[in-house]
């Protein structure tokens, strides 16, 4: 792991990790002489697994680093997923490769690219395994520059998404059928199962939460049902992890009972189960969590059929080397550091906290209890350096929802497995779907009620990646100290962390004084946030509702912030903080002019403004616009159309005027200072 971050982080180069591994090799060897101190040969392996972390993760950068040709070009690609419609548009992932020969050898010729067709008849026999010719241009992802928005960029870099490409309606021909590959068969039987969940009539939530939970299907789970189950702190339930893969070993070794003590009876039960188990995975798509867990039962099921037992910490350690060396980048993968973080807390933390309560002594039930409380706590407590980093939010209703949440889990997995078995027995199957509709129901709606109460999750102050690490320092002390029974050391971490978490919220002051103005980078239409005071806060545009592209630019800061609900302003509006009408904003001293259409080449008395943003359905030229603004910063918001973009910009450099364009810089946070004011990047912020 620390190999890995390095290499992400710095450029080291192969010869260095050369030199690095041949010095541990040597230490290794010359540490089991005899004469030679016991601790060189762990000093060499140390090295040497330092070196291979450099090693796997300076080859992936250079299989990531070649980019797409800018143009367009002919393609051919492998449908790897089944599609998914997203509005008028068909999403799918896709191995393309480039068709051109003469192609220049710096290009990309080949990876992994969603490609987004026209939602039309001829998408609809597109299934995974498909092949398909376009021409068309990749494009890379690129994030918007907005405060506080999902970085999309990282994201797809560590999955391995190369880019997307957007193929037109005449552009793309279905080839054909070419033998469908393991990953496509895996998605076509995700595809099936959840058709057959819908033709049991099960569908809206109760279909969204029974897919996520059974095989991890989660392309069309709605969104106000995800932040429910994020506000109640059971979002672990909807990510197939090891306990729905445990949930599903279990079911197996109840069904296959071992009939015999001899070993070639035992190596053929525990081989026939980890094949289910490995097929289970993999239809579920074999996400870091998964894997895992999969990793650790196949080590379980070895350690049976050589009658050892095996470590916890060691197994957990082995199967992170196992995906870390296959796919370096999930090291930063959030699903894989939240997996891991809560596997190897409840592995440490779980057993000394069981003793201190003296679990053994009291009744199954109280036990029973009392291990999902302790699990529930120490696996909080253990992610949440990563929670408070990536998410800012804490749920504080943890326990109460995990006691009922966790168990009721288990029964719906165990019933959905009998739904599958009992396919073939129709008049079986249908009590078992009516009790299964019955508990997911029942989840979604304790879910629900638990999210609604006040105060379910706290709105932690922002930590950066000194503060996690801070946090994630302080945790491990304080796991070693009840690990150790070393008492003032977990009073001091625990003290610490307390003190740590006083000071930060303390220390959030409002830098701007809680008055300013964010240009949003949103491509539909032009958006501005103007927030006045810890209350106040009002959404800015020229058009006459919000909707979801505004929400999807804007929401992630509001939430940062905590700050309300804003209001909606699109024209003639005024309640003492802020007014806009005819297109003029004035807020906090500041006059800006949104100009979307040719209304202010017709009015002789223009009024004057410091700040003139250009959005789409500008028209005029930008000599004109100069003259009737002669003092005005000039802004160029996101939703200018691409040619329109272009003659503005040639017509400044005639002029040689700079003007601020949102699409290239990302959102700008206005701050105003008496006469003057100031435009601040929020890119990265």
């Amino acid at each position: 792991m620390a190999g890995i971050a390095i290499g992400w982080y710095c450029q080291v180069g192969m010869f260095p990790i050369a030199l690095s591994a041949a010095l541990a090799l040597f230490a290794m060897l010359f540490g089991m002489l005899r004469m030679s101190p016991k601790w060189l040969f762990g000093v060499g392996a140390l090295l040497f697994m330092l070196s291979l972390g450099l090693y796997v993760e300076e080859n992936k950068e250079a299989q990531m680093a070649p980019q797409w040709s800018a143009g367009k070009h002919e393609y051919s690609a492998l449908l790897v997923e089944e599609p998914i419609v997203k509005g008028t548009t068909v999403k799918v992932l896709a191995e393309l490769s480039l068709n051109d020969t003469t192609a220049a050898p710096s290009v990309r010729k080949e990876g992994l690219v969603y490609l987004y067709f026209p939602r039309c008849v001829e998408v609809e026999p597109l299934r995974a395994g498909c092949r398909v010719s376009f021409k068309g241009k990749v494009s890379a992802y690129v994030n918007a520059g907005n405060p506080a928005e999902f970085d999309s960029e990282r994201f797809y870099y560590i999955k391995g998404i190369t880019g997307y490409c957007h193929v037109g309606a005449d552009e793309w021909n279905n080839e054909s059928e070419t033998g469908i590959s393991l990953s496509a068969a895996a998605s076509h039987t995700r595809s099936r199962v959840v058709k057959m969940y819908e033709e049991l009539s099960f569908e809206g939530d109760d279909l969204a939460l029974l897919s996520a939970l059974t095989i991890g299907e989660r392309s069309d789970f709605p969104r106000e049902l995800k932040e429910k189950y994020s506000a109640a702190g059971a979002s672990h339930i909807l990510a197939l992890s090891g306990m729905h893969l445990g949930v599903f070993y279990m079911i197996l070794v109840a069904l296959l009972p071992l009939w015999s003590r001899k070993r070639h009876w035992i190596v053929l039960r525990e081989a026939a189960i980890l094949m289910l188990v490995w097929a289970f995975a993999f239809v579920a798509g074999m996400s870091p969590s998964v894997v895992r867990a999969a990793l650790l039962f196949t080590l379980i099921s070895l350690g049976r059929c050589l009658r050892q037992d095996s470590s916890g910490v060691s197994s957990l350690s082995f199967a992170a080397i196992i995906m870390l060396l296959l796919s370096p980048h999930l090291l930063f993968d959030v699903s894989f550091q939240l997996s891991f973080a809560a596997v190897l807390s409840i592995l440490l933390l779980a057993p000394p906290m069981q003793r201190f309560f003296k679990l053994e002594e009291k009744s199954a039930v109280w036990r029973y209890i009392a291990n999902l409380l302790i699990l529930s706590l120490v696996a909080q407590v253990g992610t949440l350096p990563f929670v408070w980093y990536y998410f800012g939010m804490f749920p504080l209703y943890f326990l109460l929802t995990n006691i009922v949440v966790v168990p009721l889990a288990f029964v719906l997995m165990s019933l959905a497995v009998l739904v599958w078995v009992l396919t073939v027995v129709p008049f079986l199957q249908y009590p078992v779907v009516l009790l299964l509709k019955s508990l997911v129901w029942l989840m979604n709606g304790f879910v629900g009620v638990i999210a609604s109460l006040p105060g379910a999750s706290l709105a932690l102050p922002q930590l950066g990646i000194a503060g996690a690490s801070l946090v994630v320092l302080l945790l491990v002390l304080l796991c070693y100290g009840i690990a150790k029974r070393v008492g003032w050391l977990s009073l001091f971490s625990l003290g610490c962390i307390f003190c740590s978490l006083l000071a930060m919220v303390f220390s959030t002051t409002d830098e701007f004084g809680g008055n300013y103005l964010v240009i949003y980078n949103n491509r539909k239409n032009p958006l501005l946030h103007a927030v006045s005071g810890e209350q106040d806060n009002y959404l800015v545009s020229t058009v006459p509702q919000l909707d979801a592209e505004y929400e999807y630019s804007s929401s992630p800061f509001i939430k940062r912030e905590g700050l309300p609900q804003p209001t909606w302003v699109n024209d003639r509006f005024s309640d003492g903080n802020i007014s806009l009408n005819e297109g003029l904003l004035e807020f906090n001293g500041l006059d800006v002019r949104l100009v979307d259409n040719t209304l202010w080449q017709e009015n002789i008395y223009v009024e004057p403004a410091d700040i003139v943003i250009l959005c789409r359905g500008f028209l005029g030229t930008v000599k004109d616009l100069v003259e009737a603004y002669p003092s005005a910063c000039l802004v160029l918001d996101a939703s200018l159309y691409r040619h329109s973009r272009q003659r503005i910009l040639r017509e400044c450099a005639a002029l040689e005027i700079e003007p601020v364009d949102i699409a290239d810089t990302g959102a700008m946070m206005v701050v105003a200072s008496g006469d003057s004011f100031t435009l601040l990047p929020l890119r990265g912020k």
